[in-house]
């Protein structure tokens, strides 16, 4: 598997490189480049979100190891870091539109870190593979894309910020549809859905640190049973989906704020700091300050 360590080298394997302009972001309009474009085989696992639009394409679509055909439906996905996508395109109709866009958290320039996005919009899950097929609203969609897609031809410092306001509006409307109903998850089995729900749970209760029963209590289901699904759906134990939230929660902290070790604890609900360090140090090999030193900013 290829592994584009950046939103560059994914546009070198697609053979527009040349297109690039801003470093934290692109997007690309499918049918400008389909004369040269390499969509046979598509693929990357990158540190940086990928949103994927299909209205009208004749395609295959592999998101992981999950495939989804695009054949006469509209489609939006969002793929997490680390998340792969592969795209197959047999067939352009006339009416066809297709974009994809990249983008790493540094470009909303507001603190935002991967954990912060993968929190405020549920479908950007890295143990799923979410794809959703649009019953209603894809000319929102569509339209963002194609305004962003005119602003990007002109990369001048105002189109940037206008850009950025409207790649926000499009997660949360998104967002808005999810909630709603109006974009159907291609999450196949129960305990897809389940392990779904359990982790959108944990996103909603962020900083309030939970107890399995209680998530189990909120789905209706019993604590074996919530365990059972997440474990087949993500190989993991609930528990330890529970552990990396919490750790990538502390982590966000401990970089991106000033808060003491201590006043970070008591936001995480740990009983006593010395158990909060004895956890993140467990979980990480680093103490919570060591790791604010080594790996966060400097801060003045």
């Amino acid at each position: 598997m290829n592994k584009h360590k950046t939103i560059t080298d994914l546009l070198t394997s697609l053979n527009v490189a040349d297109y690039q302009v801003f470093d934290s972001f692109h997007i690309l309009k499918f049918k400008d480049h389909l004369d040269r474009l390499s969509l046979q085989t598509v693929s990357r696992q990158c540190d940086f979100f990928l949103l994927y639009f299909s209205n009208h394409y004749d395609a295959d679509i592999h998101v992981d190891d999950t495939f989804f055909s695009a054949k006469d439906k509209t489609l939006i996905s969002f793929l997490a870091p680390l998340q792969t996508l592969s795209v197959d395109v047999k067939k352009v109709d006339p009416i066809s539109s297709g974009y994809m866009v990249a983008f790493e958290a540094s470009f909303f320039q507001t603190g935002r870190s991967n954990f912060d996005i993968q929190q405020s919009f549920p479908f950007f899950n890295p143990h799923f593979s979410p794809v959703y097929f649009l019953e209603k609203g894809e000319n929102v969609f569509s339209d963002l894309l194609q305004q962003i897609h005119s602003l990007f031809k002109e990369p001048t410092a105002e189109n940037r910020e206008i850009i950025r306001s409207y790649l926000n509006i499009l997660l949360f409307e998104a967002r808005k549809a999810f909630l709603e109903g109006s974009i159907k998850t291609t999450l196949s089995t129960r305990s897809q859905q389940i392990a779904f729900s359990f982790e959108n749970l944990i996103k909603q209760h962020s900083r309030e640190r939970q107890p399995l029963e209680f998530y189990a209590q909120k789905l209706n289901l019993s604590t074996v049973y919530l365990s059972e699904c997440v474990k087949k759906a993500t190989d993991k134990t609930a528990k330890q989906i529970l552990k990396e939230y919490v750790l990538l929660d502390a982590s966000t902290l401990l970089l991106q704020t000033t808060d003491t070790i201590d006043h970070i604890s008591d936001t995480l609900g740990f009983s006593a700091t010395s158990n909060f360090i004895n956890f993140f140090k467990k979980e990480s090999g680093f103490t919570p300050s060591r790791y604010r030193i080594e790996q966060g900013p400097k801060f003045s």
